[in-house]
């Protein structure tokens, strides 16, 4: 993407979420947020067909740089570790806490949590292919019973009908990840590892 639209399009999200942090988003029109990013109208819709596209652009965007993160840090592959996942994701959560609330708090900004579901099934079945024998309908229905439950937990979190610390949450989330979705890679290795030839001896 040309920088100059990718500038464009940053300032038009960038004005649109400081307003969303002031009002509720069914309130927020077309010409605040061209005000607020200094743009005309006609920029606008040069970029966006509508305010919703905005968010969902934001939230494919956020949260293919959450998984970029987390697949540094090894999360989707075997060797996962639960206390860099409970660190990581809490962090994440913090940064954007306050933005996480307003949108936990907007039915009509339920299409954001459906975006990110999305995208993350998406990436992290293609992901999981890679390592798994197992059919790609099988790692989408495992790994989409995944991001929807931990999706949910988080919203419930964040409107506060689960009563405990963030961090506990994050390593409760983190456990049934490593003994849920993780597991798809851990079974493929040992079916490989049952499959296998015995080893043939050399001895005369």
């Amino acid at each position: 993407m040309d920088r100059r639209v990718q500038k464009t399009r940053k300032a038009i999200q960038k004005a649109y979420l400081s307003l969303l942090m002031e009002k509720r988003s069914e309130k927020i029109s077309v010409s605040e947020i061209t005000r607020e990013a200094d743009i005309d109208r006609k920029t606008f819709y040069l970029h966006y067909g509508s305010i919703q596209d905005v968010i969902r652009e934001y939230s494919e965007q956020k949260t293919k740089a959450i998984l970029q993160q987390l697949a540094v840090r090894s999360f989707f592959t075997l060797h996962f570790d639960r206390k860099i996942f409970s660190k990581e994701a809490t962090a994440l959560i913090l940064t954007n806490i306050d933005f996480l609330k307003v949108l936990a708090e907007s039915p009509d900004l339920d299409f954001f949590w459906d975006t990110a579901q999305e995208t993350t099934v998406k990436t992290l079945t293609e992901i999981y292919a890679r390592h798994s024998r197992l059919p790609e309908s099988s790692l989408r229905i495992q790994v989409s019973y995944f991001v929807g439950g931990a999706g949910a937990v988080l919203k419930d979190w964040l409107l506060h009908r689960i009563d405990c610390s963030l961090e506990e949450m994050a390593d409760q989330v983190s456990g049934i990840a490593f003994t849920g979705v993780q597991a798809i890679l851990r079974t493929n290795q040992e079916e490989q590892g049952k499959n296998a030839p015995a080893p043939r001896s050399d001895a005369t």
